[in-house]
């Protein structure tokens, strides 16, 4: 049996001074089988830059 996949959901809006670290640490949890999916709700500051380079 293969592990179940974890989908984790962020809700974004102007969280420039947050997201990057937001996304590391959800990056380091120990379950391997993990999509994050980043919704964005029109921000208008550097935070979707940041996701598409992360």
């Amino acid at each position: 049996m293969s592990p179940s996949l974890c989908s984790i959901i962020v809700p974004m809006y102007n969280v420039e001074s947050y997201i990057l670290r937001c996304l590391k640490s959800l990056s380091a949890q120990t379950f391997s089988n993990v999509e994050i999916i980043i919704v964005d709700d029109g921000s208008t500051d550097g935070s979707v830059a940041i996701c598409e380079q992360y």
